[in-house]
């Protein structure tokens, strides 16, 4: 077997692969940051819209300032909604399909599986990057903005190796902080969206017993459309789903492992290696798929 820390093929496909990951995370950032603004801008031309009402005859200026505040909010909405349009979300989704497609091939590579046990493995794994890199030659362009990736490719040489870097590493540095983040993100949300919800329901109580003098009614409006821009933003990012998403993965990864490591299953290496793939593959598939569905479904 070839030196593979050696092989061009090997490095050029890391790198390559390396760059179109930074450019699906600069994506990713920047339909998140989107989404984000579109929460707080929302919220925020809520309340100042509200307060600026209740200001306008005892504080003027005040209330001018807040008027002013709440209609820049909203004219901003629009503009940060197009970072998280359908056609953003399809970009990234596009990137961070070539980026896995890379990774995957670049694995199979170095654990010497089919395609690529034979001599001929270097002029493969090109050929098919190729491919890949040509079925998404328009966004090119996007890979071009950061530094190069600048990394040796992982240290698998065989199926054992395989079975240590890229599966269990996998599990244990992606879809289990991923789920436990996506977890704990869906949990803050469902919190606050709970807490919006009974101060909503103890301004409508106290407004039904003691009446609107206050002006309290202007206000259970307010916590109705935070309320709405928080799960809206939760949602769009689909936490709850990811949570359950990279936990299943992780356990099917994990199980898939410790079979083959108690000799009750999965002896055939190309077997083995290629359902650790089709796992990972399908897990990047369903959240792409809902990803671009649920996107779609929220602008028509």
């Amino acid at each position: 077997m070839p030196d593979i820390d050696a092989s061009l093929a090997a490095g050029q496909v890391w790198r390559g692969q390396g760059d179109w990951s930074q450019a699906a995370r600069r994506a990713k950032r920047r339909i998140t940051t989107g989404r984000r603004a579109v929460a707080a801008l929302t919220a925020t031309a809520a309340v100042a819209g509200t307060a600026a009402a209740r200001l306008a005859a005892s504080a003027p200026t005040a209330g001018r300032v807040l008027a002013l505040v709440a209609a820049v909010s909203l004219l901003l909405v629009p503009v940060f909604g197009r970072r998280a349009s359908r056609d953003a979300v399809a970009v990234w989704t596009r990137l961070r399909a070539v980026s896995e497609a890379s990774k995957a091939e670049l694995y199979r590579y170095l654990a010497r599986v089919a395609p690529y046990a034979g001599s001929d493995a270097d002029a493969v794994l090109l050929h098919r990057y190729g491919l890949l890199v040509d079925g998404a030659g328009d966004l090119v362009g996007h890979t071009l903005d950061g530094a190069p990736a600048d990394r040796p490719p992982p240290p698998v040489t065989d199926v054992p190796s395989y079975l240590v870097e890229r599966v269990q590493r996998q599990v244990d540095g992606y879809y289990l902080p991923a789920a436990r983040q996506a977890g704990r993100a869906a949990a803050r949300i469902g919190r606050a969206a709970t807490a919006l919800t009974v101060l909503a329901a103890v301004l409508s109580a106290v407004v039904g017993v003691f009446g609107d003098g206050l002006g309290l009614t202007a206000w259970v409006g307010v916590a109705a459309t935070v309320t709405t821009a928080l799960v809206g933003y939760g949602a769009a990012e689909r936490y709850d789903q990811q949570h359950l998403e990279y936990a299943r993965t992780a356990d099917q990864l994990t199980r898939l492992r410790l079979t083959r490591a108690a000799g009750s299953g999965w002896t055939d290496d190309e077997a083995l290696v290629a359902e650790a793939e089709r796992i990972i593959a399908q897990s990047n598939a369903a959240w792409m798929a809902k990803m671009i569905e649920d996107d779609g479904a929220a602008q028509q």
